[in-house]
C-alpha cells in the first residue's frame, strides 16, 4: 500500500469495480472463455491453443474493446471466424463458480456502518452483469450498495467517467472525498484520475498483471492493495 490520503479531506464514499475487484473473475469467467476464443483462433489461424491466447491476450482491440474484426482482417481469416467467435461470446457464463473475496462483505458493513456511501459502477454486458451481482448478493436493495451502475465498456473509461460526474454531483461529493477501488486502468482508475478522484488498485487479476508487467505507465493509482479489507485502514 502507498500514498496517504489528504488530512484535509475526510472520505464519505468509495466506488467499487465488480470484476477482478469484488470476486475473482480472472480466475474463473474470463480463463474459461479465453480457452473457448482461444479454441476457434486455434482452428482457424493452424497454431496451438497457447499461442492463440498469445495473439488475445496482445491484440489491443480485443483487450480494450472486446472487438475481433481487425484481428480476422489482420490474420486473413474467414467470416466463419468471427461467426464462431460470437457464439462463444453470447453463451451465458456459468455463474454458480462465482462467489466474492471472503472480506468483501465485512468490508462493505464496515464502510457502511462508517456512514460511508457505497457505489457499485461495472462495465460489460447489461444482463450479464445484472446477473452477476445476483449470484453475489449485491445490488442497490440489498442495503450494502447506496447505488448500482451498468455501463457499456468503451475501452477508455468515458462511460464511467460520466456515471463517476453524476455520482459527485447527485450526492454532493468533492472528488478528494472518494476513492476509486478497482484493476483496470484504461477504466475505472483512468476515469478516476481525470476527475481527481483517488485510486486504489486491487493486485489481482489479468488486467493488474498487465499493468505491473508493463514499462511504460501513464497512469500510476494513488494506492495499491492485496485485499479489500485494507481499504479500512486508509479511511
Amino acid at each position: 500500500m502507498v500514498g496517504e490520503i489528504k488530512k484535509s479531506k475526510k472520505i464519505k464514499a468509495v466506488i467499487f469495480d465488480l470484476d477482478d475487484t469484488l470476486y475473482d473473475c480472472s480466475g474463473t469467467l474470463s480463463r474459461n472463455r479465453r480457452r473457448e476464443l482461444a479454441r476457434v483462433v486455434a482452428k482457424y489461424k493452424g497454431c496451438t491453443e497457447e499461442e492463440a491466447v498469445e495473439f488475445l491476450q496482445k491484440d489491443e482491440e480485443v483487450r480494450k474493446y472486446g472487438r475481433y474484426e481487425g484481428m480476422a482482417h489482420r490474420l486473413g481469416l474467414p467470416p466463419a471466424f468471427l461467426d464462431e467467435i460470437q457464439v462463444v461470446l453470447q453463451k451465458s457464463p456459468d455463474l454458480n463458480q462465482i462467489k466474492l473475496f471472503s472480506d468483501v462483505y465485512p468490508t462493505l458493513k464496515a464502510l457502511r456502518g462508517k456512514g460511508l456511501k457505497v457505489f457499485l459502477v461495472t462495465s460489460g454486458n447489461c444482463d450479464e452483469q445484472e446477473a452477476k451481482m445476483s449470484q453475489l448478493g449485491l445490488s442497490a436493495s440489498g442495503g450494502l450498495m447506496e447505488e448500482v451502475m451498468i455501463v457499456k465498456r468503451d475501452g477508455e473509461g468515458k462511460a464511467k467517467r460520466r456515471c463517476f460526474q453524476q455520482l459527485l454531483e447527485k450526492y454532493g461529493l468533492a472528488p478528494e472525498e472518494v476513492l476509486c477501488v478497482g484493476d483496470r486502468i484504461e477504466d475505472e482508475l483512468a476515469a478516476a484520475t481525470a476527475l481527481g478522484i483517488p485510486t486504489v488498485m486491487l493486485e489481482h487479476g489479468q488486467h493488474y498483471e498487465r499493468f505491473a508487467n508493463s514499462s511504460q505507465k501513464e497512469i500510476v493509482p494513488d494506492f495499491f492493495i492485496k485485499s479489500i479489507v485494507e481499504l479500512l485502514s486508509l479511511i
